[in-house]
């Protein structure tokens, strides 16, 4: 397998897990409305969270991590293959935040890893 490639693994896994801090984070935060003065009074609890914190840290390693994969892979074959982010964020839902995920939400997760696999074997 082209080392390009095995980038991709780490880069999917630091990402989503950094999404899961971040959503961990917010749910410590809370719902806000999104406007200038609400943003003003959220603020600092999000900027002092250090569950947000490590979310930034995972994406921030993420990024690194596809960095190298786009110096190596074509994009046009890497960033589909990104798309099985996807079904690691749904598993991670499941798994750490209990999240409740429908037969049909997985269907279109499997849609969505069989157009990966069809991606990833065109290079073949």
């Amino acid at each position: 397998m082209n080392s390009g490639l095995l980038l991709l693994i780490p880069a999917i896994l630091f990402s989503t897990t950094g999404e899961l801090f971040f959503k961990l984070g917010m749910n410590r935060v809370g719902g806000f409305e999104f406007n200038a003065s609400a943003l003003r009074a959220v603020l600092p609890r999000i900027v002092f969270n250090p569950l947000i914190w490590i979310g930034f840290g995972g994406f921030g390693l993420g990024a690194i991590f596809w960095l190298g994969a786009l110096s190596r892979v074509p994009l046009s074959l890497a960033y589909p293959i990104l798309a099985l982010s996807y079904f690691v964020v749904v598993a991670e839902a499941w798994l750490f935040l209990h999240e409740r995920v429908t037969w049909l939400r997985m269907l279109g997760v499997l849609v969505i890893v069989i157009g990966v696999v069809i991606v990833g074997t065109s290079e073949v």
